[in-house]
């Protein structure tokens, strides 16, 4: 699991994470940005609606990717030209057949990105690899599968609170 930060940079638009392949890529903070109103716009997905596009620099991104993970999250955290704060959340997945699911939220303040990173549930991001409603299926099975996804759920949902505390507190003590 890993939080960066930078208190200066700009993010261009291929910077962002590219999941299309099955495989995150992400651009470490050392990329060359450009700076001030020659710096391109960001842009950031948003699945199943319009990106979000905004003048930005990146206050502090973080992973809360795990050794041996097959899912997790990614965050970024923006403070845009205007003042407002933009949040990137980032659902990736190695596991087959599972897609990446992009968010991007635009906040008055850093204090209401903050509370609906707080309040963001990880585990809506899982998929459940069974239907409970196949008949086919016994009782035993979708309990043992159950548990299983439950299992999954609460691994991803530490490892994001671990990751959202880590981001917070550098925001609060560095910023």
């Amino acid at each position: 699991m890993s939080v960066a930060y930078s208190k200066v940079a700009t993010r261009p638009v291929d910077a962002e994470v590219q999941s299309g392949s099955g495989e995150a890529q992400i651009v470490p903070l050392s990329w060359p940005f450009l700076a001030g109103a020659d710096a391109p716009p960001l842009v950031l997905r948003n699945s199943g609606g319009k990106p979000l596009r905004l003048q930005a620099a990146l206050l502090a991104e973080g992973s809360s990717r795990l050794a041996g993970a097959t899912r997790w999250h990614e965050t970024a955290i923006y403070r845009s030209s205007e003042g407002t704060f933009a949040v990137a959340l980032r659902f990736l997945s190695a596991a087959a057949g599972e897609a990446g699911v992009h968010r991007a939220r635009l906040f008055d303040t850093e204090d209401d990105a903050a509370t609906w990173l707080e309040n963001f549930d990880p585990a809506c991001d899982l998929d459940a690899d069974f239907d409970v409603s196949d008949p086919r299926i016994s009782i035993a099975l979708v309990a043992l599968k159950a548990a299983a996804l439950r299992e999954r759920a609460e691994r991803l949902s530490r490892a994001y609170r671990v990751m959202i505390g880590e981001l917070l507190f550098r925001l609060e003590t560095e910023f």
